[in-house]
C-alpha cells in the first residue's frame, strides 16, 4: 500500500557513485523507509 510513496519519496534523493581506486563501482544496499501514521 505504501510501495509507490517510498519509491517516490527515495527517487528524489541524490545518490553519488562510491569510489574506489578513483574510479565508481558496482554497490548494492537496501534503504528502509518508515512511516508514522496517524494524525497527533
Amino acid at each position: 500500500m505504501l510501495d509507490r510513496a517510498a519509491i517516490e519519496a527515495v527517487s528524489q534523493w541524490l545518490f553519488r557513485p562510491y569510489i574506489l581506486n578513483g574510479q565508481p563501482i558496482e554497490v548494492e544496499t537496501q534503504i528502509t523507509v518508515n512511516f508514522i501514521l496517524g494524525g497527533s
